[in-house]
């Protein structure tokens, strides 16, 4: 890897997003080493969201670089890939524009779900960060991680930095169409899977999600997260479609899912990716959602949308 490894400049305060494709800890070092550095001496404020182990490889490093960094565990802030769009977005409100985003969402061991939410992530911080003044950049461990990761980063990213330089995505896709994740289908939940009669009453589906055998080993403070989340997705659905709707629990190895689907679709692709005005009467409910929940998938087309919820047995 070449140590030219900085995003190209900003042209009018568009957003410069790229992938950073490593293949050795030494070219993440140099990589973050140069893109910090050009942010220092821009003035350019950073914020650094790392694995547990690479923020304790690299943290010192990462202070040495003259910026003034904010430090975050991304194995906490990104645990559900739907919450950093949010606290991006708060950041970035709080910062004198330029700024400058480290951001690795992805790391072997993650599962399928969270490969394809953290994709549909990174897709999305294409449009919720159009026109704003931040390089981001999101490395990518290319010696582990397997192809269709990868080939997802090109799919995501309008810059690529490896072994040759840096240079445009030849794959780059239209984020709102790579969003929907139709490259990335939902796994169908494995037996037993239980469905739960919803006609519209609130107060019985939270009764049958709180009595049903599935929910019996979480700890009782996460069972009420999931029945909250289920009982805000049902909600959204007689609120903002047809009242037409299907609830259905199972568990996926160590989580238990509840999923909500109905026959409106959510046209809003950044629908709960965003901190609620606290003045504003409605609009938060997928947020909450994302807020209680370890992972949410969403899926929407004109057929429809489904919520799926994960909440973890263990923490």
């Amino acid at each position: 890897m070449t140590s030219t490894v900085t995003t190209s400049t900003r042209d009018g305060g568009s957003l410069v997003h790229a992938a950073l494709l490593y293949r050795r800890p030494d070219q993440l070092r140099v990589a973050l080493d140069e893109f910090l550095r050009d942010g220092a001496a821009a003035g350019e404020s950073c914020l650094v969201a790392l694995p547990p182990d690479h923020l304790e490889q690299l943290g010192e490093m990462l202070h040495q670089t003259g910026a003034t960094v904010r430090l975050e565990n991304m194995a906490d802030l990104g645990r559900n890939p739907a919450r950093l769009i949010p606290s991006l977005l708060d950041w970035l409100d709080e910062q004198p524009a330029p700024a400058r985003v480290v951001s690795e969402a992805l790391w072997p061991g993650r599962s399928y779900a969270e490969v394809a939410e953290c994709m549909r992530h990174e897709a999305l911080l294409n449009v919720a960060l159009a026109g704003r003044e931040v390089s981001v950049l999101c490395p990518y461990d290319a010696e582990h991680l397997d192809g269709e990761v990868l080939a997802g980063a090109e799919l995501t990213h309008p810059q690529l930095i490896d072994d040759v330089g840096t240079r445009p995505s030849m794959r780059y896709g239209d984020p709102v169409q790579v969003a929907a994740g139709s490259g990335w289908p939902q796994a169908a939940p494995a037996p037993p899977v239980t469905d739960l009669a919803f006609d519209g009453d609130l107060g019985q589906l939270r009764h049958a999600l709180a009595a049903d055998p599935l929910l019996a080993e979480l700890d009782p403070a996460r069972r009420d997260d999931l029945v909250f989340a289920v009982n805000e997705a049902a909600s959204n659905a007689l609120r903002h479609g047809d009242g037409l709707a299907r609830a259905r629990l199972w568990r996926d190895d160590n989580d238990v899912v509840g999923e909500i689907s109905t026959t409106t679709p959510i046209d809003d692709p950044l629908a709960g990716r965003r901190t609620p005005d606290p003045a504003a009467a409605g609009g938060r409910g997928l947020w909450l959602i994302n807020q209680v929940c370890d992972l949410v998938e969403v899926r929407s087309d004109r057929d429809g949308a489904s919520v799926r919820m994960h909440v973890a047995l263990t923490g």
